[in-house]
């Protein structure tokens, strides 16, 4: 994203050069809405994250002080987990965060460009394990899953000395595109995404080569049995597994930077916000009977779009637009694309989640995302769904009237409640749906 913290200076060389193969046909979301109306999405401020900024003796927001990933731990204390991008993870109680970190990582990471403490996932049955996982850069600047433990003597504190790297991946040639989600799937699996390296237009072709991890979605097995020499069990079904040269671990290939994926807690199904280069943002979709191996297509395609189609095409993207896919399973093109140029004219997409909640019913099964800022830096809330013909549309649902400053990230509590964190001023706010009239 063309932002301190979401996109940066990309590096182009010139001249235009021929695409590959012609595209296959795939569904893309539309706006129109025949079957039955679009929530209309108010908000809730439960959070000012400036006051925290201040007790912790920051003062630029910019800088990464504010909150970058919300999550309920699933254990039935209510607990709501609020991690900053400079190391800090605290507990939301109640509506009060307490005045203590739950683990605080400062002195292991850095957060210049999109670096920092990215994510944090909680596994099934997390109150019984008292372990849990984050995804971070470390002071070497690679990407760092590691696991940590809670204090057996007070569950609202992390024991800051039981780290235990899981899967270290360079990532040091460039700040961005760090990815940054964990997220445990239907299967028990652990999942996360990782971007492509960085700088722009994929230099080092990663995205499509299976030997990297990077421009990748990967899928382990932490909470079972590890394999001998290592600290995870590496899925027999993931599909890669037998092919050569492949890092075994890989579950989908083809990304650029999936800036927040998540799935549907009801039937597994998979959503990835993808951020595009400088003409397409994009979000992917495999249901969840996937058996994983899908090609999203970066770098060779920005979305649906070859990347030789682009408004700034050089002579270093006909390396990109003549690579040969990393698989043969064919692409899979985005059920969304929204255009730099063309209105609403997104910037960064943020990815969100499926509602599944008790409190707005007329909710249910609609995927609620945002952008970093489409508004003039505003995060404008959209809505996701299948129509009753199968095909995808989407809307925006929040009337104009989003308060969200540069939407980071969107969190869920173990309700199912869906929150927007905004960058620009450190708020948090629960989306809430607004009673008919207003």
């Amino acid at each position: 994203m063309t932002t301190p913290i979401r996109r940066f200076a990309i590096t182009l060389i010139s001249a235009l050069c021929l695409l590959p193969a012609a595209r296959a046909q795939h569904p893309l979301a539309h706006s129109d809405s025949p079957d039955k109306p679009w929530p209309r999405v108010g908000f809730v401020e439960v959070l000012d994250g400036r006051k925290y900024v201040s007790d912790m003796g920051h003062t630029n927001g910019e800088a990464g002080d504010f909150f970058i990933d919300m999550r309920g731990a699933g254990d039935g204390s209510g607990r709501i987990f609020l991690a900053t991008r400079h190391g800090l993870i605290y507990i939301m109680k109640d509506g009060k965060v307490l005045p203590e970190p739950f683990l605080d990582i400062s002195k292991l990471t850095t957060f210049e460009g999109e670096r920092g403490l990215l994510s944090i996932a909680f596994p099934p049955d997390f109150k019984t394990k008292g372990h849990f996982y984050i995804y971070f850069t470390n002071l070497q600047h690679d990407v760092d899953i590691a696991r940590y433990k809670v204090d057996p003597a007070n569950p609202n504190k992390a024991l800051p000395d039981s780290a235990e790297n899981i899967l270290v991946v360079n990532h040091r040639k460039n700040v961005n595109h760090n990815g940054g989600q964990l997220q445990f799937g239907h299967d028990g699996m652990l999942y996360f995404a990782i971007g492509d390296g960085g700088a722009g237009y994929d230099p080092d072709m990663n995205a499509q080569n299976l030997g990297t991890y990077l421009g990748k979605m990967m899928r382990l097995d932490v909470e079972g049995k590890p394999d001998e020499g290592k600290p995870y069990h590496i899925p027999t079904d993931n599909p890669f597994l037998k092919t050569p040269g492949a890092l075994p671990e890989i579950w989908a290939l083809g990304l650029r930077n999936p800036w927040r994926f998540s799935f549907d807690p009801t039937n597994g199904d998979l959503y990835i916000g993808n951020v595009g280069q400088n003409d397409w943002e994009q979000i992917y979709f495999a249901p969840g009977t996937s058996k994983g191996g899908e090609n999203y297509g970066w770098s060779i395609y920005e979305g649906s779009h070859g990347v030789a189609e682009g408004s700034k095409p050089t002579p270093s993207i006909a390396q990109n637009a003549a690579q040969k896919p990393g698989t043969s399973n064919g692409i899979t093109f985005p059920v969304a694309e929204y255009s730099h140029t063309i209105p609403p004219k997104f910037t960064s997409i943020t990815g969100g989640y499926v509602y599944r909640g008790k409190e707005f019913p007329n909710w249910q099964g609609v995927y609620f995302f945002s952008d970093w800022g489409n508004g003039g830096n505003v995060g404008q809330i959209w809505a996701m769904r299948k129509n009753a013909a199968g095909g995808w549309e989407t809307h925006q649902v929040d009337d104009n009237k989003s308060p969200v400053l540069k939407c980071v990230s969107l969190g869920r509590d173990d309700d199912g409640n869906i929150y927007s964190l905004s960058f620009g001023d450190g708020k948090i706010f629960k989306l809430v749906e607004l009673p008919a009239g207003q």
